[in-house]
């Protein structure tokens, strides 16, 4: 929300928290009733964040009174909204579109909201009601599914600009090859515990390893860590990643995919979420080597960061995706199409 307010946009907080939501859904009996690695999303996202951010929603709406309501795939409360007042909702898909049987899941457990607010229950959960952005290459998803119809491509975007200034100890790097360690933002991702196993395998290598925690971590909760591992809470990737040589992370979508922007190949260690998906995808464009959860161990992590920093193949996979990725629209572009066909020609 800071960054919101920072480039000039009013911003509105609604809906719990993740980590609040997350702690909450592990206790329902939909969370404790199937072990799919999706699940704690679905129930979060369904039974416990859409309920509360709906009323919120139209609070707001009642003030801001939308003419199109742009949302993330995880923000079920959003398109029950634009249904309410009769205008389009587009999804913009951060990553690879959803597993059907999470999104049926999904569908069926947020279908109450849309019957108590009159309307018939969408059986995509909302999510491809008008428009979908897509900042996929094609090369990752070949098969659009429900939304074959109505996506628009869209250049995924990277957090922070090229220009960003990086702390000093940072941009004094480059001597040596770089590598990027990142377990996203989400608390039930990234806890410290999760970083041992990583930075050990890249421990002793002839290499400078940056670290993002998350601005809800102390960088000081990893301990004390060797003289060539930087620990931050969060960089700008648009500014770091040109100057890194691999990607360590979780396969989430946006770190993947901006990783991929700037044709760097992936070891992906998936724990939840999309990210299995993600990284399966990552795989099979011959970009990463993947580490499953009971693959996560030092030596793995070593072994799977040498073999992708020694064959160039993954490098050149990462580039063949990085030039799809130019090629898509600009999100300036983008909001013009939008803008044109579902509000100036409307």
């Amino acid at each position: 929300m800071g960054r919101v307010r920072e480039s000039g946009l009013p911003g509105v907080a609604a809906g719990p928290d993740a980590p609040v939501a997350a702690a909450e859904a592990v206790t329902l009996p939909e969370f404790a009733a199937g072990n799919q690695p999706w699940r704690i999303g679905a129930v979060m996202f369904s039974r416990v964040m859409a309920p509360r951010k709906l009323p919120e929603l139209r609070s707001i709406a009642e003030g801001f009174r939308p003419d199109l309501v742009l949302h993330a795939p995880v923000d079920l409360a959003a398109p029950i909204l634009a249904a309410e007042r009769g205008v389009p909702s587009i999804t913009y898909g951060t990553g690879l579109l959803l597993e059907p049987e999470l999104i049926a899941a999904m569908a069926e457990w947020v279908a109450p909201l849309w019957h108590s607010s009159g309307l018939a229950a969408d059986e995509h959960a909302g999510l491809y009601r008008y428009g979908y952005l897509d900042p996929v290459p094609a090369s990752l998803q070949p098969d659009l599914g429900p939304a074959a119809d109505i996506a628009q491509p869209i250049r995924p975007a990277v957090s922070g600009r090229i220009d960003d200034v990086l702390p000093e100890r940072i941009r004094r790097l480059g001597d040596r090859p770089v590598i990027y360690v990142s377990l996203g933002t989400v608390p039930i991702f990234n806890q410290p515990s999760a970083f041992e196993p990583l930075l050990a395998g890249v421990d002793g290598m002839d290499a400078d390893v940056v670290v993002t925690v998350g601005a809800d971590t102390d960088p000081r909760a990893l301990g004390s860590v060797p003289p060539n591992i930087h620990v931050e809470q969060w960089l700008s990737l648009s500014a770091l990643l040109p100057r890194c040589d691999v990607v360590l992370c979780h396969a989430g979508a946006g770190t993947s995919l901006a990783a991929l922007s700037h044709g760097l190949p992936l070891v992906l260690t998936p724990r939840g979420a999309d990210q299995f998906p993600t990284a399966a995808a990552c795989r099979r464009a011959g970009a990463a080597r993947v580490l499953m959860p009971d693959e996560v161990t030092p030596d793995n992590v070593r072994a799977a960061v040498e073999a992708i920093s020694n064959d160039t193949s993954y490098r050149a996979a990462a580039i063949r995706l990085q030039a799809e990725i130019t090629a898509r629209p600009s999100a300036a572009a983008a909001a013009e199409t939008m803008l044109h066909r579902f509000v100036l020609e409307a």
